[in-house]
């Protein structure tokens, strides 16, 4: 799990750097992570970093169905880990380019991605396979993410209806709830039941 995060967090590194040198640079807090894909190689190291946290997601998974974890909540997991496989192997389109059913369907694995992990969480904390002393940390992360999932994506409705996003600091906003997302993994793994994780 933490070798998926530290990967996919370098991956993610090298791309701001990238795009800090580009010109014209790439704004992370106008741009989301996807935008990288207008970079030389941004698809690869995108596919990368998704690759990593898919690979990461899949070990919380099995280490979470050794624990105990009911078979919605691995379940979840896995389609989580699924849904960043597909959004690192699809990628969106271009900044300034018409979205095409590549996008469309990058976009709809991106919306999977944010919008099922804390009801995965959710799950696995009402159940035997986290520590009870380690329960109310990883509910109170679950639910920060969820909310900051669910603005996230009603600030995408625009961009769906119109075309156009009304909220010009999507990139910020992405950014934050991507570090909620790998913080609930990390806090997830650590509060499972000893013996089930490495």
């Amino acid at each position: 799990m933490a070798a998926g995060v530290a990967v996919a967090g370098w991956a993610v590194l090298v791309l701001h750097v990238a795009g800090a040198l580009h010109t014209p640079a790439v704004d992370p807090l106008v741009h989301t992570v996807s935008d990288y894909v207008l970079l030389p190689g941004g698809h690869l190291v995108l596919a990368i970093a998704a690759g990593a946290l898919a690979l990461g997601a899949t070990v919380l998974a099995a280490a979470a169905r050794r624990a105990g974890a009911s078979r919605a909540a691995v379940g979840l997991l896995a389609s989580w880990a699924g849904a960043m496989v597909v959004a690192g192997v699809v990628p969106t389109n271009v900044p300034g380019t018409p979205p095409d059913l590549a996008a469309a369907v990058h976009r709809y694995a991106g919306a999977w991605i944010f919008a099922v992990l804390p009801v995965a969480v959710l799950l696995l904390a009402g159940g035997p396979a986290v520590r009870a002393a380690a329960r109310r940390g990883v509910v109170a992360l679950a639910l920060l993410t969820a909310a900051l999932s669910g603005a996230f994506l009603l600030a995408h409705l625009p961009i769906v209806v119109a075309g156009s996003p009304a909220f010009p600091l999507l990139g910020g906003v992405e950014r934050v709830l991507y570090g909620a997302v790998t913080a609930l993994l990390i806090t997830t793994a650590r509060a499972l039941r000893p013996g089930t994780t490495r």
